[in-house]
């Protein structure tokens, strides 16, 4: 029976298997359990009524924390996007026996839990925080600053989190960019910006979209920092789904809005791609 399976499906099968366990089937529930009606008594009861889609959809509320929270995600990843490219370029054009240590100093805020990150970010942003308390000693301000509780506040400690996923994921494509590229452009007389900008950039722009799609994805998904830094006064859809589903256990509508934060992901995500992709083809013209 084995030999006629092809051996390429045998060695796809434990994946697959895994795929369809942990993503396709509690996707599918969720789904499903989006289609559920609520009662008035706070009962859930099986049914196919577009109830709770109609309740998000008509109520402004909603609409604007969705837009919010694709509008973190964009402002989160074109900022670990400029400030990842120049960490990942530095580090893969440094001495071979440091990049290691570079490395590692860049995985590190992974190694650390993420509560006790937001935590120091509290401590950090806070009115009588580090960072008000610098600013008020060199006179650049002259009240503290509202960071807590704020979008901004929000965006700074996303970005300290989402950036070592964006480093990580351009460093793997521009370490293994061909050197003698750029040597011969210099040899043909560009500069060091031309080279990077006719040579460096298109080589590199695979793991651009690689890396802005992952810190994006999880970025719009991301509930812990919103929820102890932004706290609630900063609305986002994934905060939200968690408040629906531990503190009011209304299971149909916070699944309806994670099928809603899924199709809005992969909506972004597609046109960036499709964006994108057309430049590039336009520019290999």
């Amino acid at each position: 029976m084995l030999k006629r399976i092809p051996a390429n499906w045998i060695l796809l099968a434990p994946g697959i298997i895994i795929l369809l366990l942990a993503f396709v089937l509690p996707l599918g529930r969720l789904f499903i359990y989006s289609f559920y009606r609520t009662t008035s008594s706070g009962a859930i009861e099986p049914a196919f009524v577009l109830d709770q889609y109609i309740k998000f959809f008509t109520d402004p509320f909603y609409l604007s924390m969705l837009w919010r929270s694709v509008y973190v995600g964009i402002i989160v990843s074109v900022i670990c996007l400029v400030l990842g490219y120049f960490l990942a370029f530095g580090i893969s054009r440094a001495n071979p026996k440091y990049r290691i240590v570079l490395l590692l100093l860049i995985a590190l805020p992974l190694l650390t839990s993420a509560v006790i990150r937001n935590f120091g970010w509290i401590i950090i942003l806070s009115r009588r925080g580090i960072l008000n308390e610098i600013l008020l000693r060199l006179h650049l301000i002259q009240e503290p600053l509202e960071l807590m509780h704020t979008v901004s506040g929000v965006i700074i400690a996303l970005v300290h989190v989402m950036l070592p996923y964006m480093v990580l994921v351009l460093y793997a494509v521009l370490a293994g960019m061909d050197i003698n590229l750029e040597k011969a452009a210099a040899n043909l007389g560009a500069n060091k910006f031309k080279t990077w900008w006719f040579v460096t950039l298109p080589l590199s722009m695979p793991g651009i979209i690689a890396g802005t799609l992952l810190v994006f994805s999880i970025t719009l998904s991301y509930f812990i920092t919103p929820s102890l830094v932004g706290g609630a006064r900063v609305n986002l859809i994934a905060t939200e789904i968690q408040d629906q589903t531990i503190q009011l256990l209304n299971w149909p509508f916070a699944s309806a809005m994670g099928v809603i934060l899924l199709i809005t992901m992969l909506a972004v995500t597609g046109l960036y791609r499709k964006v994108l992709g057309s430049e590039q083809k336009g520019g290999s013209r």
